[in-house]
């Protein structure tokens, strides 16, 4: 071989070797990146499960406390039933007065 000959196969080894490691380099620092962007995503859905789950705690107690119509209609006959003894005994407390007072 002549001196060209392996400086020139040295040249285009170190070449190789110098784009490998730039390769990966490049490499390593997107695993890296997904690596990050994978904990990140692992933050979020605890975080979203967390919410979820404060959702539901609160559709849960919204749904046990919740007033249906059937009960809302029920109060309403009783607030007219109590309203119309109260007019009831109101009257004849007033027509017991008014005979009272009539004497």
């Amino acid at each position: 071989m002549t001196e060209k000959g392996p400086i020139t196969l040295e040249l285009a080894l170190a070449e190789l070797r110098r784009g490998i490691e730039v390769r990966l380099a490049g490499l390593e620092g997107r695993i890296a990146l997904l690596g990050q962007r994978d904990e990140l995503h692992e933050r979020q859905v605890a975080d979203q499960a967390r919410e979820i789950g404060e959702l539901e705690d609160r559709v849960g107690a919204a749904e046990r406390d919740q007033v249906t119509r059937g009960q809302l209609d029920n109060r309403f006959r009783h607030t007219v039933a109590l309203l119309s003894l109260l007019a009831a005994t109101a009257s004849v407390a007033i027509g017991l007065l008014t005979t009272l007072l009539s004497r």
